[in-house]
């Protein structure tokens, strides 16, 4: 991805200049040239970009717990004022026929009350603004009673993940959407498309989301089961490594889980991780170590509480030489600046 040693040890010499052009390919000879190859494209696991965590967030009257204190302004102000790219939405099965949106039944505040409202809000933002960066859209099913109930059953019975997948191709528009069909073309499994052929060119991507479901275990297997291989899938699955449909990770713990993140992106997977955690104190104290680890290790998708500056609180972030998004540290291209991944003003 990077200069190689022999380029700088050849370029470091005026002398036997023409013989390292020689061996770079620079020169005139058959080889077609190092500055003649077509530079290598951008694709959609070059970039990084800031997320949000439990995006649709509103603090609760009142006092409350620490965990609950922090609230997020709606999703098209987060992606038109704040750079936001990423978000993670909560959705609850209601016998009305809705999904609605809520961290929890202490904590039900939220800025887009149903995830068609959340969807809805995102995709007027994104038609206004046709030439951002993929979305990455995290949707976790919830469910109240989860001590003494078999949560999966519970949501099996319930069809929250087909009620999802109804939403998602009814509030989205299939044409702004990159699925696992999309990824794969023609490569075996999802993995190898991603790890072999590479991610969707970004030029192809912009304006569009990718959707992620946001469970592991017998959830995951239910949708896996009804979308063998993610064959005709609007989502992506939260991946298991070494399984044909991996593709997007979560690793929340860049600090002492850099090593698996990092080596994940060399190989070509997209990782989400965290920032912050509200309880964890990194926000209250001014503390970036984990941000800062998050980025090095190139983690595509950093999420926070604190996507912005707020009253009494020092602590926000920002993505390096973002505008808003920027160029992977690990994985993008050499000639890739922020502006060319995106700069809408």
């Amino acid at each position: 991805m990077r200069t190689t040693a022999l380029a700088l040890a050849c370029l470091m010499f005026v002398a036997p200049l023409g013989g390292c052009l020689d061996t770079l390919g620079i020169g005139g000879g058959d080889g077609g040239g190092f500055f003649d190859d077509e530079p290598e494209p951008l694709r959609i696991n070059h970039i990084q970009v800031k997320g949000t965590h439990n995006s649709y967030h509103i603090k609760p009257f009142g006092p409350t717990v620490r965990a609950y204190d922090y609230t997020h302004e709606p999703l098209d102000v987060q992606a038109r004022e704040q750079g936001v790219r990423q978000f993670e939405i909560d959705v609850w099965w209601d016998p009305r026929g809705e999904l609605y949106v809520y961290h929890n039944q202490y904590d039900v505040r939220s800025n887009c009350v149903t995830f068609e409202d959340c969807l809805t809000t995102l995709l007027g933002w994104s038609e206004e603004n046709p030439t951002h960066v993929p979305l990455m859209i995290w949707v976790e099913p919830k469910e109240w009673v989860q001590t003494g109930t078999d949560l999966p059953t519970v949501i099996q019975l319930q069809d929250m993940l087909g009620k999802i997948e109804e939403e998602i191709g009814q509030f989205w528009p299939r044409q702004k959407t990159i699925t696992p069909d999309d990824v794969r073309g023609q490569a075996d499994n999802l993995s190898a498309a991603v790890t072999e052929d590479g991610w969707p060119l970004l030029e192809e991507s912009r304006g569009k989301a990718i959707f992620i479901l946001l469970a592991g275990g017998e959830v995951r297997d239910d949708y896996l089961e009804t979308f063998p291989g993610l064959d005709g899938s609007l989502m992506f699955t939260m991946s298991q490594e070494g399984t044909p449909t991996s593709a997007i990770f979560s690793n929340t713990d860049p600090v002492g889980n850099g090593d698996d993140i990092q080596r994940l992106v060399e190989v070509g997977y997209i990782v989400r991780t965290r920032a912050d955690d509200t309880e964890s104190g990194e926000a209250d104290n001014n503390d970036t170590a984990r941000f800062m680890a998050a980025v090095s290790v190139g983690a595509q998708s950093i999420s926070t509480d604190y996507p912005a500056k707020v009253d009494g609180i020092d602590y926000w972030i920002e993505i390096p030489n973002g505008t808003p998004v920027a160029c992977n540290p690990l994985t993008a291209p050499i000639w890739c600046t922020s502006e060319d991944i995106e700069s809408l003003g």
